[in-house]
């Protein structure tokens, strides 16, 4: 009789032993190992994503920049051994682009001024170029036109105003 029951407690002890080794990895050691797979992505890498794991429950929360970079880093976290399940509370949030257009160069905008009062002078066939506030005109114009294209370019105040325009 006793060792009947010697022999159960050893099976019973074997089993118990037997168990806690099919356990897998504790929480610590999985959080740690989905952390190491979404660093290693070079898309996931930059991405704010918090992992936490709460007995073999994996939860994902943070924000990523693309639907597609979401569902990569569920599938990295369920790749790894001991994970039972994941719970992605990823948010998708493509990243802040600044709405404000670049600032245009004093060039540029003088350029567009003269082009403007060319235009309004009826003179087509002239070009303007900028450079540090001196503005060429180019191109072939009639005489008669002559003086409307350089009062068109003297209208938006450069440094200067240079005359390579060829009269026809």
């Amino acid at each position: 009789m006793k060792t009947k029951a010697v022999g159960i407690a050893v099976m019973l002890t074997l089993i118990a032993v037997l168990m806690g080794c099919n356990r897998g990895p504790n929480d610590e050691t999985l959080t740690q190992q989905v952390k190491a797979k979404i660093s290693a992505d070079p898309a996931l890498a930059t991405q704010p994503v918090n992992v936490s794991v709460k007995d073999g429950v994996v939860t994902l929360a943070g924000n990523v920049n693309t639907a597609t970079n979401k569902a990569k880093a569920e599938d990295l976290a369920k790749g790894v051994e001991g994970v039972k399940s994941v719970s992605n509370s990823l948010s998708v949030r493509p990243p802040i682009v600044n709405a404000t257009p670049p600032p245009v160069s004093p060039d540029t905008q003088l350029k567009t001024s003269v082009m403007a009062g060319l235009t309004k002078y009826g003179i087509t066939t002239v070009s303007a170029e900028v450079v540090n506030g001196e503005v060429t005109l180019s191109g072939n114009i009639p005489r008669a036109k002559l003086q409307d294209a350089m009062k068109a370019a003297n209208e938006s105040h450069p440094k200067k105003v240079v005359n390579k325009m060829t009269i026809k």
